[in-house]
């Protein structure tokens, strides 16, 4: 129990005990009777009797009245306990003079009023920095002497109350706030001295100053100041030294918009305006010429006055057909501060007949800042809860489930369970039936947008708030049917970032298919190469692919849709109906028995890291997949609890032992998989190069499924291995090239030489054939001369 159960608690009990029930004589009672509650008189549970005010004795000042004990006891406690937070005096107080407004406009109406009475009243708020007060004055209905006495000398005596109760059933179109009684000293949270001054809209009232410093008494006298003018109420608040912060304007202007922003009533605030003017630079004009227009110059001018700060308007109270678009964006941005935000959509709507609630909500366009960093941050404020406009809290966690904590929006109802404080929601009938209606209406939204025309508003709402719609998948059990056909996947058959639903699945659907199959892995490019998945996109079916840790967790609540069960393609058993499953159960026995000898093998090699191995003709292009059994955990699941361990202070180590342990499908058609069997018919099974060629196929079956190497060391070594053994061989195929290559060189370059001196030589033998010819013909000629000589 906090304080303000507490206090409320102590507050009940202590007028149950007749703690504010003394004897006082009769006419002091008829004194303090109400002056409107002439039909009939019915009491507050926490009101005190009419007696609580005693002994009053004359003094120069007015009259004194002593409380008695009991109540400054429940007085310090309202002070001190009842309010977490004292920035809401001036929402208290602000709410009192708009009552105060409200019955004078009503009174006006049903009387013969005149002109100025009939005028709008207002409220005017000013601080004295210098005096270190606060004014807090209304044109309101103002008060007597005896409702002084009244609404202001008892604890928890509501004056607003007892004005309804007196109008009995005509009191519908009445505005009235204050319930409780309570809020009146609320100004004791920021000061130790009030006065109120006053004058009622009565004919002839006079005017009165009610003065109290919260301890055993209060003052009333006659006077007080500045006369009023018509009727109404000034507060004067003297500060305490811890409260000086209030002096200052811009904080008064900061707690009515965030309070009061939407009280029918206009607030003003004094306050200092600057604004810039243009004037004539007479320093500059001095040489001007006659023809020369005179130069200007900007200068400050400081101003005090009134200013509204309530120009909003509460749309939300207006019939929705008179509400534009237009309109319904700019309360959306000015109330939520979402200045460049569009909303997706909007609903208005109102409750009637077992409770009465107005209402707007809205569904951002983009993610709110602060749900960024934490999708259930508990600083969000997405549903600002009002009581006849005025602001009561942001932060009630009942209003609206928190999957739907995206959702923005407005409710106002006078219905709402609140304490006396006004600040906490407690859990009722009425509760339950608002936060029905509030989430079939943001629902509504919701299928608004994905039926509407443009596709790209319902991608960019589940981009941005798609996974609030799975933790309603859990959470929500209620409306757990109604979120199902909202949901969204990628799937081996939309292309690129395009989505798919449930509906869109069981449309494309091949004949006689008996399930919808997905898988689970960490993001979509690995739901691709998932060789789980590749077993169904063989055959031809489309394969939905969970890719946030999320989804998993989600899927376990949506086990069927439209008579389809949910299969996960990572699981074993994966059966199509498309044969007999006598006949596929032995063409498994006969698959597992024709390579017997490599499958004992992968076992006795894998043995502590699968629970078994099975040969498998559903694997199209990958060698192997791991798949866990039926109620295994994927991959997915287990990195998720791993993170969830080492969060909460437990060791990373493997959870769930061998009852986790996967099984390991292998394709015997797949060459990797044939040159295994090679090498163990050929090098045995107590060969190093097949044993570390099956851990290897096992490492690459556990990436390519999702699943995480646990000896990250020993995969690369084997890796390197590989590497190793594959660059040697290259070496020493490139050595033999290489010698081969000089062979053949040498070979050429001797039969070029051969040929060279072959040429050489019968080039010697044609030279030595051409003298020995030429030396013929020139002995002949030598001849030949002799003789004729």
């Amino acid at each position: 129990m906090n304080l303000s159960q507490a206090a409320t608690v102590l507050i009940a009990s202590a007028v149950a005990v007749g703690a504010f029930v003394p004897s006082i004589p009769t006419t002091q009672r008829m004194m303090m009777a109400s002056t409107y509650a002439t039909s009939r008189t019915t009491f507050s549970p926490l009101a005190m009797s009419d007696s609580a005010v005693i002994d009053a004795e004359t003094v120069e000042e007015g009259e004194t009245f002593e409380f008695q004990a009991e109540v400054g006891r429940v007085m310090d406690i309202i002070i001190n306990s009842l309010y977490s937070n004292r920035d809401v005096f001036l929402r208290e107080l602000v709410s009192n003079a708009a009552d105060a407004c409200d019955k004078k406009r009503f009174l006006s109406l049903t009387s013969d009023a005149d002109a100025e009475s009939l005028a709008r009243p207002t409220i005017q708020i000013k601080s004295d920095k210098e005096a270190m007060t606060i004014t807090i004055e209304d044109s309101g209905v103002g008060m007597t002497k005896s409702e002084l006495m009244n609404n202001l000398g008892k604890i928890a005596q509501s004056g607003t109350k007892k004005f309804v109760e007196a109008l009995g059933e005509g009191s519908a179109d009445v505005n009235l706030i204050g319930q409780f009684g309570v809020g009146f000293y609320s100004a004791y949270l920021v000061a130790d001295k009030v006065e109120v001054v006053t004058k009622s809209m009565q004919p002839n009232s006079e005017q009165f100053k009610w003065t109290s410093d919260a301890a055993s008494s209060y003052t009333i006298a006659e006077g007080g100041g500045d006369p009023i003018e018509g009727s109404g109420t000034r507060l004067i608040l003297h500060l305490k030294d811890d409260a000086l912060e209030y002096m200052d304007p811009a904080k008064l202007e900061d707690l009515l918009q965030h309070y009061s922003e939407f009280v029918e009533f206009p607030i003003s605030v004094w306050k200092e305006k600057t604004e810039y003017k243009q004037v004539p630079d007479e320093e500059a004009n001095e040489d001007l010429a006659e023809d020369e227009e005179p130069k200007m110059k900007t200068v400050p001018e400081t101003t005090e006055g009134y200013e509204q700060m309530n120009t909003n308007k509460p749309i939300w109270l207006r019939s929705p057909s008179d509400v534009t678009e237009e309109e319904y964006k700019d309360f959306y941005q000015s109330a939520f501060k979402a200045t460049y935000d569009e909303p997706l959509g909007q609903t208005h709507f109102s409750l009637e007949g077992q409770i009465e609630c107005k209402s707007i909500l809205y569904i951002p366009g983009m993610l709110p800042f602060e749900l960024s960093k934490d999708m259930f941050d508990e600083d969000s404020r997405n549903i600002r809860l009002y009581v006849k406009r005025v602001f009561i809290n942001d932060k009630f966690e009942d209003i609206m489930p928190r999957w739907l904590k995206f959702v923005r929006g407005v409710v106002d109802s006078q219905d709402l369970p609140l304490n006396v404080s006004r600040e906490i929601l407690q859990k009722s009938k009425v509760l339950s039936i608002i936060n029905k209606r509030l989430v079939r209406k943001s629902l509504d939204m919701i299928r608004a947008i994905e039926s509407d025309e443009d596709d790209s508003k319902y991608i960019m709402f589940w981009n941005n708030f798609g996974k609030y719609m799975k933790v309603g998948i859990i959470e929500d059990q209620r409306n757990k049917d109604d979120i199902i056909p909202l949901l969204r996947f990628y799937s081996s058959k939309s292309g690129g970032d395009e989505y798919t639903s449930l509906d869109q699945y069981v449309e494309g659907m091949k004949e006689n298919q008996k399930q919808i199959y997905y898988v689970a892995a960490d993001g979509k490019e690995k739901a691709q190469m998932s060789p789980a998945a590749e077993k169904v996109r063989s055959r031809g079916y489309e394969v939905l692919y969970l890719t946030e840790p999320l989804d998993e967790i989600m899927i376990e609540s949506v086990t069927e849709y439209k008579d389809f069960k949910l299969f996960d393609v990572s699981k074993e058993g994966l059966d199509f109906g498309d044969e007999d499953k006598e006949e596929r159960k032995k063409k498994e026995e006969e698959l597992n028995d024709a390579h017997k000898a490599v499958k004992d093998y992968l076992e006795t090699a894998l043995a502590g890291k699968v629970q078994k191995v099975k040969m498998t003709d559903l694997l199209a292009d990958s060698p192997a997949a791991l798949v866990q059994s039926a109620y295994g955990m994927s991959p997915t699941m287990q990195k998720y609890m791993k993170a969830q361990n080492v969060a909460s202070g437990g060791a990373d180590t493997g959870m769930m032992g061998s009852f986790n342990q996967a099984v390991l499908e292998v394709n015997p058609n797949h060459p990797i998989v044939q040159d295994l069997e090679r090498m163990v018919k050929s090098q045995g099974v107590e060969s190093e190069e097949p044993k570390n060629f099956a851990t290897l196929l096992y490492d690459v079956a556990a990436l390519t499924s999702g699943y995480e190497i646990e000896d990250s060391g020993d995969f690369a070594q084997r890796i390197l291995s590989m590497m190793t053994t594959k660059a040697v061989g290259d070496v020493m195929d490139a050595e033999v090239e290489m010698a081969t290559d000089v062979v053949e060189d040498v070979t050429v370059d001797a039969s070029i030489d051969t040929e060279t001196e072959s040429t050489e030589e019968s080039e010697e033998k044609e030279v030595e054939e051409e003298v020995k010819s030429e030396t013929a013909d020139v002995v002949a000629e030598k001849n030949d001369g002799d003789d004729e000589l």
